[in-house]
């Protein structure tokens, strides 16, 4: 006996297989952080897993028999299970985002730390967001397309605003300034501290901690916010 998937011919070529699988039901879920997940399960026939199964990052407008379809949105994972009759069912995840344009606002967390604070509280900040960037673009600062990297300084601060919300301020302006003659005191404000990333898709989920920074040169020693011995 040949398997039938109700309501849905079966081609009887392997050419015409990519025709034979029939959307059952669609999942979505929404992170924190904005990134969206689109789970479809797929009834096919067994014997056309091989050929039906997409391969990693493929568009979701390039396999999904759904309307709409989506042009930021890839292939993550794949999982079957069969059944009888020679039919199995298909589960497709994609990740990225529903919408044709745009990034999610940032998750900004204010962390209570040990140790951190010049001018301002004991924290650091911690920005958690979906970009549309490289690993070696935010490796260096650049967190979207549509942003640029700190100059002037061996650190990177922290920019005004992220995918049209606005971050935290500097408890006070940075500046650079002569302690008579004994060196020379720059503080630099929040700057990039710790950076972690992951590959999701298009897109990276990236994780960016900022910390209060200052140098100083010469034989200035610290002791608290700018208390000189």
């Amino acid at each position: 006996m040949s398997a039938v998937i109700i309501g849905y011919p079966v081609p009887a070529l392997s050419s015409s297989t990519l025709n034979a699988k029939v959307l059952q039901r669609q999942n979505f879920q929404r992170d924190i952080n904005g990134l969206e997940t689109l789970t479809e399960n797929y009834m096919i026939r067994t014997a056309d897993r091989a050929i039906l199964a997409p391969a990693k990052d493929t568009l979701h407008s390039a396999f999904s028999t759904a309307t709409p379809k989506y042009a930021r949105m890839a292939v993550e994972t794949i999982t079957f299970d069969e059944g009888d009759g020679g039919l199995t069912s298909m589960s497709v995840v994609y990740v990225g985002l529903t919408s044709s344009s745009g990034l999610p606002q940032p998750v900004v967390r204010m962390i209570p730390t040990t140790g951190a604070g010049i001018y301002g509280p004991p924290l650091t900040i911690e920005l958690e967001f979906v970009t549309d960037v490289n690993e070696t673009q935010i490796a260096t600062g650049q967190i979207t397309n549509t942003s640029s990297v700190a100059k002037g300084s061996r650190l990177i601060g922290i920019p005004d605003t992220l995918n049209g919300l606005k971050l935290p301020s500097n408890p006070i302006q940075p500046f650079t300034r002569q302690i008579g003659n004994i060196g020379t005191v720059s503080y630099l404000g929040y700057c990039q501290d710790q950076v972690d990333c992951t590959r999701r898709g298009q897109f990276l989920v990236a994780r960016v901690v900022y910390r209060e920074k200052q140098d100083a040169s010469g034989d200035i020693v610290f002791v608290r916010a700018f208390r000189i011995l």
